[in-house]
């Protein structure tokens, strides 16, 4: 490829499309490949990860991160920006009364609806009761998660220690190595990533489970590498992913799963011993001075 087109490339001068024209008659069959697969498939490749990509076209993860860095991208992530920003999918000539707040709301409702219904339907439900017996046996539960995510751990963490469980989230990579480091036997680490493809927290779960944790991840992509470091993976696959709703499908699916499994866990105190129902007591009493 010329340092031209990587300049280009990198300065975000040429759309992908160009760039990959520009060197299609450079590039090796197997590059061939992967670069008619992104002209043909653009809304493919914005909602994919790399290892459904990988899978698709039947090549090794690697080949297509090398063929975006070849491209000069700086990987895979930089690919499906590019192209979601040179391929809206808004019709132009749409009328904007579509676009009113009450049609707004109700087609967010209808997208958060949709969603919770095919987490339900899709969720492994021999996966999740395994997650929650997991989790209940544990001496302690780490959450690792980033951005978004990383709201999503505390707040399940928050769940977790209202039910009498240890807890810790982490959404500083730097912590989640460290605490990572330091995991052993009955501790379960859990990894909430949307797309799955996050790699420190993928890291930091791969070096939790080496040292002898069980490690749960909660995710909206069935093929990506969060699923491959997890012992009991939780996959709530949506129904699509649309520019309109972006990553609001997948929040709302994993949000679902973290009340279920906190519910489920509920259900396994209050019909348990008096002790387990008395952690129940514990956590409402040490509230209520905080209440009108």
């Amino acid at each position: 490829m010329s340092d031209v087109t990587i300049e280009a490339a990198t300065n975000g001068k040429s759309s992908i499309h160009s760039i990959i024209q520009n060197v299609y008659s450079d590039l090796s069959s197997m590059e061939k490949r992967i670069a008619e697969y992104i002209l043909n498939s653009p809304e493919r490749i914005m909602y994919y990860t790399v290892t459904q990509v990988a899978e698709d076209l039947g090549v090794a993860q690697s080949s297509v991160t090398r063929f975006c860095k070849n491209i000069g991208l700086r990987g895979f992530q930089e690919l499906k920006i590019r192209l979601a920003q040179s391929n809206p999918q808004q019709d132009e000539n749409q009328d904007t009364s579509d676009q009113s707040e009450y049609n707004l709301q109700k087609k967010l409702a209808q997208v958060s609806a949709n969603s919770v219904l095919d987490a339900a339907a899709t969720i492994n439900p021999e996966m999740l009761k395994q997650a929650e017996e997991t989790i209940a046996n544990a001496s302690k539960v780490l959450l690792y998660g980033v951005g978004e995510s990383g709201a999503m751990v505390q707040l399940f963490q928050m769940k977790l220690m209202g039910l009498g469980l240890t807890a810790e989230a982490y959404t500083d990579i730097h912590l989640q190595s460290i605490s990572a480091a330091h995991a052993d036997e009955g501790i379960v680490v859990i990894g909430i990533s949307q797309q799955g493809s996050t790699k420190d927290v993928v890291a930091a779960m791969r070096l939790a489970r080496d040292n002898g944790a069980k490690t749960i991840c909660i995710t909206a992509q069935g093929k990506s590498p969060i699923t491959e470091v997890a012992d009991i993976p939780i996959i709530c696959v949506q129904r699509s992913l649309s520019n309109f709703a972006g990553t609001f499908e997948s929040k709302a699916s994993i949000l679902y799963v973290i009340e279920l499994i906190a519910i489920m866990y509920n259900i396994r105190l209050t019909s348990g011993t008096t002790s387990s129902r008395a952690k129940l007591t514990l956590s409402t009493e040490s509230i209520l001075d905080k209440l009108y």
